[in-house]
């Protein structure tokens, strides 16, 4: 599990000539948002540090930043644990999603850009195409970077941050849409009424598709959860 998780990181090796903590929180900050980390995941200082190509100290100060967010849990010996949501703190998360994640996509409908609507087509296209060929961390990544178009396209800033630490939160959920059988093209539907609201502007019927997005996941991401904390019970 420890390489695992260091390794879901990508394969950055060399820090950029930038604050390397700044280098090392954008790291675990995409791997987190793409549901690259698994709930649970044991995160260790010095091996996220030999992973980065950094030195000890910059992945320590980022990892303290995101426990002391809430967003890790941290642990005795210099590591980090990914948090295992309850079902509870999951649908509590996916609520509050809807309401500012539906007030972007509002927002996007009424100020997005034609060349963006037409990025948001490409990446659905490949986004498909990688569930299709089961390619679990391709898909999520290309379902973050088709989202973040839309909440970006709002060009609120404020609202932007708030979207981005609470797929920080829910983000190791995300692994659990991968679980048991492939769910129907329900996201598909969602995302096709979304671009159509987009290019009709229609702000409304963008934050119903994105409400309805949420709202499946989060079922199947719950079910998940239901059926982990099931089977961990004392028989």
């Amino acid at each position: 599990m420890k390489k695992e998780a260091a390794g879901a990181l990508g394969p950055i090796t060399v820090a950029p000539r930038k604050s390397l903590v700044t280098h090392v929180e954008e790291a675990l900050r995409q791997a987190l948002i793409e549901g690259r980390l698994q709930p649970g995941a044991r995160l260790v200082t010095r091996e996220l540090a030999e992973s980065l190509g950094t030195s000890i100290t910059p992945v320590r100060e980022a990892l303290v930043r995101f426990a002391a967010s809430g967003v890790l849990t941290a642990e005795p010996s210099q590591s980090f644990r990914v948090p295992r949501l309850t079902g509870e703190q999951y649908s509590e998360i996916a609520e509050v999603r809807k309401s500012v994640e539906g007030l972007a996509a509002s927002k996007a409908a009424e100020r997005i850009a034609a060349d963006d609507i037409e990025l948001m087509t490409t990446l659905l296209e490949q986004y498909l195409a990688a569930r299709s060929a089961d390619d679990s961390h391709l898909a999520l990544r290309l379902n973050k970077e088709f989202r973040f178009v839309l909440y970006r396209a709002a060009n609120m800033p404020t609202l932007l941050g708030l979207i981005e630490m609470l797929w920080l939160m829910a983000g190791p959920g995300f692994n659990y849409l991968f679980v048991g059988e492939r769910p129907p093209p329900i996201e598909h539907r969602n995302y096709d009424d979304l671009l159509n609201a987009l290019r009709s502007r229609q702000p409304l019927e963008a934050s119903i598709a994105i409400h309805r997005a949420i709202d499946d996941g989060a079922a199947r991401v719950l079910d998940a959860i239901a059926k982990r904390d099931g089977s961990n019970s004392p028989a």
